[in-house]
């Protein structure tokens, strides 16, 4: 028994740590966490109502991908973002996420497309309404959807991680007023996805993100 208590507790506490991890990417990932705003690990245990430890490892692995950085003291907040570093990540995911919407829809099927057809519902609903936090959220939930049905665990790392340093900033967004625009982008990934055309589905995130980049280096 002494020997089993020895490997419960470890695993326990990884959990919980994975837990707080998770819960503070999802934060930061639709807009909960904004650049300016000063955290501490104290006010995250409070709020989770966990003991500090599991906050500050889930902190350091935040702060290691570039998702966080230390403002002063125990003071935690989102990494100002140069032209250079906004112009790096959005090279990289020109790359990585037009080639998940290409795998995606060579490998959805008919049964496993009703999330996304729901989520594309939701984010067209929520663009109506401008560019809200609730329109964060769906294009969040939209676009990590069809990274999902892409079926790559690895190609999803890469993607959270690089959204992690580009989410939130895009709250600047809100400045961009043609939403037909980005409205075509986002039915175009849907429709190429639900045909199985890979190389319309590469070309429509390809041209979301390239547009969405167009606004943002106009603050840097």
């Amino acid at each position: 028994m002494h020997g089993i208590s020895e490997h419960v507790l470890p695993l326990r506490r990884e959990t919980l740590e994975d837990g707080v991890y998770r819960q503070l990417c999802e934060l930061i990932l639709k807009g909960g966490i904004v650049p300016g705003e000063s955290i501490t690990v104290a006010s995250l245990a409070d709020a989770f109502g966990v003991s500090p430890m599991p906050v500050r490892n889930a902190l350091t692995r935040l702060t290691s991908v570039g998702a966080l950085t230390v403002i002063s003291g125990r003071t935690i907040g989102i990494p100002k973002l140069t032209r250079e570093r906004l112009a790096e990540v959005m090279r990289v995911r020109l790359t990585v996420e037009p080639a998940a919407a290409a795998w995606a829809a060579e490998t959805v099927t008919p049964l496993n497309l009703d999330p996304l057809r729901r989520k594309f519902q939701a984010l067209a609903d929520n663009e109506k309404g401008g560019y809200s936090k609730s329109y964060l959220q769906a294009n969040y939930d939209f676009h990590f959807e069809i990274y999902s049905l892409a079926g790559s665990p690895t190609m999803m790392n890469i993607i959270e991680t690089l959204w992690l340093q580009i989410a939130p900033y895009f709250h600047l967004l809100t400045t961009y007023n043609d939403f037909q625009i980005s409205q075509r982008h986002h039915e175009a990934m849907f429709r190429s996805i639900e045909h199985n055309l890979p190389e319309e589905a590469r070309q429509a995130m390809h041209g979301d993100i390239a547009d969405s980049f167009e606004v943002l280096k106009g603050f840097f």
